[in-house]
Parts: C-alpha cells; sequence; structure tokens
C-alpha cells in the first residue's frame, strides 16, 4: 500500500514541485511536462489529454509524456537537429500510427510551430486523438493507414490491446476495411519535412516495399521495428536496406530506431 500511496503521489505532484522535493538529473520537456490527473493528464495551459481506463492507453501516456520515448535532446546531433527545426518557417511532423494522439499532442507541444499529420486507422483510437488535438490547430488527425500504395486495407485486431491493431491486405473475424494512403499524399504543400514517425505495428514492411522519394526528404525518422512481434518474418528488412542505401545514420534508443539523413544540411 505504501508503494501504491507513494506511486500516486509522484504522479499527481505538480513535476516542478516534486522536483524541489526530489531533485533529479533526469531531463525534462522545455514546455513543462504532464502530469496525471483525475480525468485524464494535465497539460501546460491547464489542457487536458483523455486516455480510456485500460493498461494501453497509459502504458501510451507514460513511454511519451513520461519516459520522453521521441525526445531527440540525447543524440548527438541534438543540436544539429533543433537548428534545423529553427530554420525552418513550416516544418512538418507526419506521425504515423497516432493512436489516441499522445505523440501527436508531445510534438504539438515540443515543435510548436510544426504542423503535425496524425494518421491513425482504428475508429476508436482516432475518436481520442481528435478530441486531443482538438486545442492544437495545427494538429491534422487522419482517419486512415499509410501504406505504399494508395487503396483499402483491412485492420485486424491480433489481441494485443489498443496499441496493437494491424493493417492486412485481407480481413480477418470483426476486421473492418480502412483507407490506404501514401506517403505523397500525406505531405501538404508549402511545407518542410522535418519528422517521420513511424510505429505501425509491422506494417513498416509495406511502407518501405517500394521507392518513395518522399522518405529520404525527411531528416529525422523515428520507427518502431517489430522484428520482436513477428519472428521468422524479416519484417524490418525492407526498412534496413533502404536506411543503408540512403547512408544515412542509425541510433537505437530505447524501443525506436532513429535514422538520420547524412544528405540534408541540419545546422
Amino acid at each position: 500500500m505504501q508503494d501504491l500511496i507513494k506511486q500516486f503521489v509522484k504522479d499527481v505532484i505538480p513535476p516542478r514541485l516534486f522536483r524541489l522535493l526530489k531533485p533529479s538529473n533526469e531531463p525534462t520537456d522545455a514546455w513543462g511536462g504532464a502530469r496525471w490527473g483525475m480525468h485524464g493528464l494535465v497539460l501546460p495551459g491547464n489542457r487536458r489529454f483523455e486516455y480510456r481506463p485500460c493498461v494501453a492507453d497509459r502504458g501510451v501516456c507514460k513511454q511519451i509524456f513520461f519516459l520522453r520515448s521521441y525526445a531527440t535532446d540525447s543524440l548527438w546531433r541534438a543540436k544539429e537537429i533543433a537548428a534545423f527545426y529553427d530554420a525552418c518557417e513550416n516544418p512538418l511532423i507526419i506521425d504515423a500510427g497516432a493512436n489516441i494522439g499522445a505523440s501527436a499532442v508531445w510534438y504539438a507541444l515540443t515543435y510548436p510551430k510544426a504542423k503535425i499529420v496524425a494518421i491513425e486507422p482504428d475508429v476508436a483510437n482516432f475518436a481520442l486523438l481528435k478530441r486531443n488535438a482538438a486545442p492544437f490547430p495545427l494538429i491534422t488527425p487522419l482517419n486512415a493507414a499509410i501504406a505504399a500504395k494508395h487503396g483499402t486495407l483491412y485492420l485486424n485486431d491480433p489481441g494485443g490491446g489498443e496499441w496493437a491493431f494491424r493493417t492486412a491486405e485481407q480481413p480477418v473475424d470483426k476486421g473492418y476495411a480502412v483507407d490506404a494512403l501514401t506517403l505523397e499524399e500525406l505531405i501538404p504543400s508549402g511545407v518542410t519535412p522535418f519528422i517521420l514517425k513511424i510505429d505501425i505495428e509491422g506494417a513498416e514492411s509495406d511502407l518501405f516495399s517500394r521507392h518513395c522519394e518522399a522518405l529520404n526528404t525527411f531528416p529525422l525518422i523515428v520507427i518502431e521495428l517489430h522484428d520482436w512481434m513477428l519472428p521468422g518474418e524479416s519484417n524490418s528488412r525492407n526498412f534496413l536496406q533502404w536506411h543503408v542505401e540512403m547512408k544515412r545514420d542509425f541510433v537505437q534508443m530505447g524501443e525506436n530506431a532513429i535514422s538520420i539523413s547524412n544528405s540534408i544540411a541540419l545546422s
């Protein structure tokens, strides 16, 4: 019981006050960070981030807002990345596999001038994504899947929870059709590609299965690979082959692989 009380106090107490009570060398977000509230996360400006009372949603919030799984400040090239963003008038972030919007909102807080296209195929996840994105006018939520070619895919539930829905060319029991959009279709005019975040539960194999010049226009690609989830399928092969051919830097950071361009001037 003591451990539960301690964890509750740590989650709910304002981050700045908590740091005063317990100094820490852990990095924090420049915008101040989030805290657990009674009805979702509390963000700066008293904005709220909704999530469902399930392990998947709470896990997503913890990974992104508290463990900072998409932060780049620990990378050797962090200053170059920051300088690229500062120099952009209209930087673009594409969030492929946006789930309930945690990554899109974190990016909106961290890179406030960036236009963010957040694409999520599951209708229930998308409903929350849309609500959570509403206070951020530069986030554009799309209820679709990203794919190598335009068309129709089917969203299937392999039983891994709300963060594990997978697209396939054929439906299974309770699967339903979703629009499939290419990366080129997701890039608006008048923007400068900045970050492409990809967490699409194994569909990265399809995404990197064809030559797509737009991929290499993003100086930073943050991708979760899923060989661990799909043993024996060499699921990451297409991405890794593309990455090597493009002569980009590869950095593993937690669950994510970071692909950094060496052909685009970052500073």
